[in-house]
């Protein structure tokens, strides 16, 4: 195709949608997917594709495209021409084509690469989205990527590039500025260790939750998190990808109010109940001068240290699980003036500022509509860019009228905390984004993910990507065959069959806004009478699932995507065996007062354990390890294999996020949760009587706290 054609192509396609808004674009290498590939792929893919043709960011008029756009060109000699917005763009169909005609996917976790591609010829593939895809959660930064350097990261850009996401949050290494921002104001340098949370906390820290919990960050770690968000911002900026870096929200170190005893400030309520100590963060009052100084200081410096005007997109959540504190019943003026303050603070260093806010806060905390409206009626239209976080299951959108004309993203969150249990509803995201597209408005502008944590459930975030780029429902049999053929590059009936027995089975939950969340009671303090409740015929499906096993071995044998499927699905059939059964039998053998049964079945449950720690995917002292390589100072050394292990169990000195972000790994199945069940059995075999209270503080206190603390 003539170079004049693909540029007025891609210019007819940046404009020709409705609704968008003007994102900054950086002035992308577009030729980078090539780098991409390089990594990833092997040989053969590149040879594939040897002519892909990508708009410059001048093309683009260095704005994010109003909508995704790529082409593949089939001649009828099979040659492939790809023509593409934008990097990222490109990719996406790339990848796309890999996993449908090449039988070949790259995950999280692992790739698998057949060795070529079907025969294709005469054919044209159009790929379309809404103009942003987002990717990102706070929580994600702490749940998963805590550890993270920079192989890591460079693995895990490339999964974001390959998958077509345009705008990444990134909050790493804000501390860095704000460290120097607190100091110019006069805050003495030993007063951040009381401000600032360990590494693994950052999450909540920035978001307005937690304080000095966990010991503080040293100079070093603040200096290693800034330069490799540096590192990360670089190779997203030379892929074409926004990042969203953060602003003002109001947070401070308890010093300023002796600083600035003229000033005005609120103290916010204690999260999840948390003490003073380490939760009621300060906040500056958004109607005193000192909000706007804050803020534009902290911008200018982000601005210095990063080099230059890199994006126009900053987040800020002021209210994140905790309500606004100058009124619980929410005072008009307070929240109006909160939002104008964000806002002002940013365009005075960003004239082209857009604010990108979650969602959450409305929904979590049930804010009355008429309380939004004055909050999201301070930022005029087109500054403002809402994530409706849970889209999947209490779409905001639905109940505040399309966000009162604001820009929105739909999100997928599905996961809380990083549990692997399977779960998930894959004919309800698919309808949940149509019904979105048919009926939100003009300003829905894009699609994304945002769980708290990844390496889990993969089929649910593949098929909610494939959905962003697909303006049509998708056909759920096909998509799911298609999955298969490229997560274990074969094209087999059997590895189909168990696909679709797991899309109707685990994948095809019942779940509603209000009801308890689904998890497995094994993975939380013990107690009588509990069960595990499927939404599906267990036995059925479990005999269906068990009965495909042997002829996939056969054909798949030690395929490391197939081995992790298989040990998710062994590990729901075994722990369903011990909850339903094993546990089931103690409650009865306690309620007769068999104590001879008790030891029995605590015998069998001990081993029940060990079986089921032989199907984790992960081990929990590699993450520990992990916490340990990257701390810089021996402090920190000790510090986070700790804290690393904390937010896995009791989260929290008291356990107030107790089992929360659970995680069905090695040498926590049988170290931690089958411990606990061993005292539970020693507990009920010395007590005649069953005391809740008395258990709690006793297991409390004999088995996760240690746990908690002992770094495995």
């Amino acid at each position: 195709m003539p170079r004049l054609h693909v540029v007025l192509l891609c210019l007819i396609w940046a404009n020709s949608a409705a609704g968008s808004i003007r994102v900054q674009l950086a002035d992308y290498d577009k030729d980078s997917w090539r780098g991409v590939l390089q990594r990833v792929a092997p040989d053969w893919v590149l040879k594939e594709f040897p002519d892909v043709r990508v708009s410059s960011a001048a093309e683009n008029g260095f704005q994010l495209p109003k909508s995704g756009k790529a082409q593949i060109q089939i001649s009828k000699h099979g040659k492939k021409v790809v023509i593409a917005n934008t990097p990222t763009d490109a990719l996406n169909a790339i990848h796309t084509y890999l996993r449908s005609q090449c039988l070949s996917q790259v995950s999280w976790s692992n790739s698998s690469f057949s060795s070529g591609c079907r025969k294709h010829t005469s054919d044209l593939l159009t790929f379309e989205s809404k103009q942003i895809r987002y990717f990102g959660n706070m929580c994600t930064f702490s749940y998963s990527f805590a550890w993270w350097e920079w192989p890591q990261w460079e693995r895990f850009i490339d999964w974001i590039a390959l998958n077509g996401f345009n705008t990444v949050l990134m909050p790493l290494g804000q501390e860095a500025i704000w460290r120097d921002v607190f100091m110019g104001l006069g805050v003495e340098r030993d007063e951040l260790d009381a401000y600032f949370t360990s590494q693994t906390y950052l999450a909540w820290h920035r978001m307005g939750n937690l304080k000095g919990y966990g010991g503080g960050l040293s100079d070093a770690q603040m200096l290693n998190d800034f330069n490799l968000a540096k590192r990360i911002i670089n190779r997203l900026l030379e892929l074409g990808i926004t990042p969203i870096l953060p602003t003002f929200s109001g947070f401070v170190p308890d010093q300023l109010e002796k600083l600035f005893p003229t000033s005005k400030f609120n103290r916010l309520p204690c999260w999840n109940n948390f003490t003073s100590e380490t939760s009621c963060l300060l906040s500056v009052s958004p109607f005193d001068p000192l909000f706007q100084k804050i803020g534009s200081s902290f911008l200018r410096h982000q601005k210095k240290m990063l080099g230059g005007d890199i994006t126009n997109l900053y987040s800020a959540d002021p209210f994140n699980e905790v309500l606004p504190s100058d009124s619980a019943k929410f005072d008009a003026k307070f929240v109006k003036q909160t939002a104008q303050a964000i806002m002002n603070s940013c365009r005075k260093v960003d004239k082209n500022c857009i604010w990108v806010l979650q969602s959450w806060s409305f929904t979590y905390d049930q804010w009355p509509n008429w309380a939004i409206k004055s909050f999201l009626s301070a930022v005029p239209i087109g500054q403002m860019l809402i994530l409706d976080l849970y889209s999947e299951v209490v779409p905001a959108w639905q109940m505040t009228s399309s966000f009162h004309g604001h820009n929105f993203v739909w999100c997928m969150l599905h996961n809380f905390g990083g549990s692997r249990e399977l779960r998930g509803n894959l004919q309800k995201v698919d309808k949940g984004y149509q019904l979105a597209l048919m009926k939100a408005g003009s300003n829905l502008v894009g699609a994304g993910l945002s769980m708290e944590a990844i390496d889990q459930n993969y089929v649910m975030y593949q098929f909610m990507i494939d959905r962003m780029w697909s303006q049509e429902p998708l056909p759920l049999n096909s998509w799911l065959k298609s999955y298969s053929e490229s997560r274990y590059s074969a094209d087999f009936k059997v590895a189909h069959k168990f696909w679709t027995i797991l899309a109707g089975s685990f994948y095809n939950q019942p779940e509603k806004w209000g009801n308890p969340r689904f998890s497995v009671f094994l993975y939380h303090r013990p107690a009588f009478g509990k069960k595990i409740e499927y939404w599906f015929p267990v036995e059925e499906t479990f005999t269906h699932l068990e009965s495909l096993v042997p002829s996939l071995l056969h054909i798949l044998g030690d395929h490391p995507l197939f081995k992790e499927d298989l040990n998710d699905v062994m590990r729901a059939i075994t722990q369903f065996e011990i909850g339903n059964e094993a546990a089931l039998s103690l409650t009865e053998a306690f309620l007769m007062e068999d104590k001879q049964q008790i030891g029995t079945t605590c015998e069998n449950l001990m081993g029940m354990f060990q079986k089921l720690e032989s199907y984790s995917n992960r081990d929990v002292r590699d993450w520990i390890e992990d916490a340990k390589s990257i701390a810089p100072t021996t402090e920190e050394r000790e510090v986070f294999p700790i804290s690393a292990s904390d937010i896995l169990t009791v989260w929290g000195p008291t356990g107030q996020n107790l089992d929360y972000a659970h995680r069905e790994w090695a040498g926590l199945l049988s170290g931690y949760y089958g411990r606990r069940w061993q005292y539970f059995c020693d507990w009920i075999l010395e007590h005649d009587v069953f005391n809740h209270t008395e258990f709690s503080v006793s297991v409390f206190r004999d088995v996760e706290r240690p746990f908690s603390i002992s770094a495995v």
